[in-house]
């Protein structure tokens, strides 16, 4: 069966990669998160889109020239609505407490800007901690990522993120299914508008699982999960579970 996978949580419902946004998505009924880290000045991961603070936030910055400290004098709600006025930046920690029990934490590990690739380390030995390991995939559109990922741990679930304009392109478009063996991923994230019915059925003959992004619109969600893609990513996990429920009955 097809999980839905809120993207940033319920992206619509509340503001991007917050708590708030997480239980919303999980009052839901979401099979899964996915989100976005960075490493801050202290070294502590938090779940933020951007390296920078300033689309999400009443501040102003890169995370990486910031404490914990001072990121969470920032207002991360207020922006949203007033209804989250307050709400702060979460941590890794907060997040994997909140996944706890989905069956899918998908964590997008930006390329670090610095080349620092000890995020990748933190990312799962907080899963190993916070009892998300066995449910943790780590998504990236960096291959130094993805390949250090399952350098450190050969059992970790990884997926290639990709579109026609990322910097792995290049190399991901012309052979999917190659290009992911060669970084030993076991999922594919591509944008939706690039794949269709035989790429699917092609991974899984190639053992691969596919996760689609972001797909909100009701004719696309429930054309994917006829097509039976794995896992579609979303910004509204509401509407999705709704469209799969009708479709499974």
């Amino acid at each position: 069966m097809t999980k839905i996978i809120a993207h940033r949580g319920a992206s619509k419902a509340a503001p991007q990669n917050t708590l708030a946004a997480f239980k919303k998505a999980k009052a839901m009924g979401a099979h899964g998160f996915e989100n976005d880290v960075h490493l801050t000045k202290d070294g502590v991961i938090v779940v933020c889109h951007n390296p920078t603070i300033d689309a999400t936030s009443n501040g102003t910055g890169a995370i990486c020239d910031m404490t914990l400290e001072e990121l969470r004098q920032y207002d991360f709600g207020s922006y949203f609505s007033p209804e989250f006025a307050g709400e702060k930046i979460p941590t890794l920690r907060e997040f994997y407490e909140v996944a706890q029990g989905l069956e899918i934490v998908n964590v997008e590990i930006k390329k670090p800007a610095n080349n620092d690739l000890s995020i990748v380390k933190g990312v799962i030995d907080l899963a190993k901690e916070c009892g998300c390991y066995e449910n943790l995939l780590i998504s990236s559109f960096s291959e130094e990522v993805l390949k250090e990922a399952r350098r450190l741990d050969d059992k970790v679930m990884t997926g290639v993120l990709y579109d026609p304009v990322c910097e792995i392109a290049a190399k991901v478009i012309p052979d999917p299914i190659g290009y992911a063996k060669s970084v030993g991923a076991t999922h594919l994230h591509p944008v939706f508008l690039i794949v269709d019915e035989d790429f699917i059925e092609e991974a899984h003959k190639n053992d691969l699982k596919v996760n689609a992004w972001t797909i909100n619109t009701d004719y696309v969600i429930k054309t994917f999960i006829e097509w039976g893609y794995d896992g579609i990513i979303t910004d509204v996990p509401d509407l999705a579970l709704k469209i799969l429920n009708d479709f499974s009955k």
